[in-house]
């Protein structure tokens, strides 16, 4: 059960942009068991896929970094930073270079879900890949973990954009996560809380910037925010005070995830720290599918102010039907996807 408090989401525009072959689409993608690197070796995967109709110019990973053995005392790594990863075509061609890493670069768990263009013309994708991974900081002794991995091909598509503005409610805090391994003691402060769907999975670029230049952070969860329990779902954040690892100015928060359709997510756009000046940032969230904003706490079918049994029941009655309300995703189709978001908000009050 995850609560999340309702906000309000102004839209500014919603726009498909012209220029083609800029975001990245799922092409495919091949469950992996989970593995083991010793940095200073190296460990080559294979995935075999089928049916991918167009030229691959991209690959990714979905999967959970954890430290197996390292400086854990001096705390210097190997961190999810350090993880590099490349592909290798069935007609044998080496790719670019691809470092997954999201926000997070401490030797804690952290989950890994992004992807890169790493060939130029596009490569067949049908037959036997190769995933190889290594450490751009290999030291003796240092062994990093993968598991629960998912590899990706991914193709070019179309850039599709959404824009709007969001301004931390007052009425609403929560005390912050630091980085991937704990909470901040910069709190309460306030937020806000955006749910969205996409309808393509793919490679997304979240981007929020306060135009003062002031510190602000942004938290991306998946499947459920709870802001009561801020580590559980957490799947990637930002930071805009000038040392994010993507090298974003002060007052930009910014990173890439590979998102899957039919999922639910939360954009959290955080006041820094109580003291911090509230202000309104302008996000966007730009990849290679439509984003659909989920209306706050949408799942409270019968108005009564909170998610639970009754809207179930409500949903599960139009299963299988375009649906009075219970259409979550606006797909028009009450479905497994419409249950899952139900159950990411089940418990929540709707004031």
């Amino acid at each position: 059960m995850r609560l999340y408090p309702a906000a309000l989401v102004t839209l500014s525009a919603l726009l498909v942009c012209g220029h083609a072959n800029a975001a990245l689409k799922v092409l495919g993608e091949a469950a992996d068991s989970d593995f083991d690197v010793v940095t200073t070796v190296g460990e080559t995967r294979t995935a075999s896929f089928s049916g991918i109709l167009e030229p691959v110019t991209g690959i990714g990973i979905s999967t959970r970094f954890t430290l197996v053995t390292g400086d854990t005392g001096g705390g210097t790594g190997p961190w999810a930073l350090d993880v590099v990863m490349t592909g290798q075509s069935p007609g044998g061609l080496v790719s670019a270079p691809f470092n997954p890493i999201g926000g997070d670069v401490t030797i804690a768990d952290f989950p890994l879900q992004n992807g890169a263009g790493v060939y130029g013309a596009g490569e067949v994708g049908d037959g036997m890949w190769s995933f190889i991974f290594s450490s751009d900081s290999p030291q003796a002794g240092w062994t990093y973990g993968l598991r629960n991995v998912t590899h990706y091909l991914l193709g070019d598509a179309p850039d599709v954009s959404l824009l709007f503005d969001a301004t931390p409610d007052v009425a609403q805090e929560w005390d912050r996560p630091f980085f991937i391994e704990g909470i901040s003691g910069q709190g309460p402060v306030a937020y806000h809380v955006t749910a969205f769907t996409v309808d393509t999975s793919g490679v997304y670029e979240l981007s929020s910037v306060l135009a003062s230049g002031s510190n602000h952070f942004t938290f991306l969860y998946e499947n459920s925010f709870d802001p009561n329990d801020q580590l559980t779902d957490l799947l990637n954040y930002g930071l805009g005070n000038g040392f994010a690892q993507n090298g974003d100015p002060q007052g930009t928060s910014s990173f890439d995830s590979i998102l899957i359709e039919g999922r639910t997510y939360y954009w959290i756009t955080s006041q820094w720290a109580f003291f911090s000046t509230i202000e309104t940032a302008n996000n966007s969230i730009v990849g290679p599918g439509a984003i659909t904003v989920l209306a706050p706490c949408a799942s409270d079918l019968n108005g009564d102010g909170v998610v639970d049994t009754a809207d179930l029941g409500a949903l599960i009655a139009q299963f299988g039907t375009p649906g009075t309300g219970a259409d979550l995703n606006n797909d028009n189709i009450v479905d497994t996807a419409d249950l899952g978001i139900l159950i990411g908000e089940f418990g929540a009050i709707c004031p």
